[in-house]
């Protein structure tokens, strides 16, 4: 039997909002989304989800506030069957967000906002 190939994915890790318009707004105002949803994303978080169910065994090098999205990013994360041990929790920190607009023919507008705080510090790694 072959050995599953070990991966550690190693970046972004934010809660998204993703939210379905028909058309992105061209000016202020208020607009009602068709569709939206609340997951655990961000590149690395992506790839990593994407390489365990593909059967790899996964790692996820990540940093994350202590705070209580930070708590849900990594119980969804963990329920995917991606190690998240080395994902650091920073005090004080909030976790990232990102605000994603996507209009019916695929366009998006992407608003993310990082905490400087919680950001992975290379020499960590």
């Amino acid at each position: 039997m072959e050995k599953p190939v070990k991966l550690l994915s190693v970046g972004a890790f934010t809660l998204d909002t993703i939210l379905r318009l028909d058309t992105l707004p061209a000016h202020q105002g208020k607009f009602i989304a068709s569709d939206g949803v609340q997951i655990a994303s961000g590149m690395a978080t992506s790839a990593a989800c994407a390489a365990r169910r593909l059967g790899a065994e996964v790692s996820l090098w990540a940093s994350a506030g202590d705070d209580a999205v930070g708590d849900q990013l990594v119980a969804e994360i963990e329920a995917e069957g991606v190690d998240c041990s080395l994902v650091r929790r920073v005090a004080g920190a909030r976790s990232a967000l990102a605000a994603i607009l996507v209009d019916a023919h695929g366009e998006r507008i992407i608003v993310p906002f990082y905490d400087r705080e919680a950001q992975a510090d290379p020499d960590e790694l």
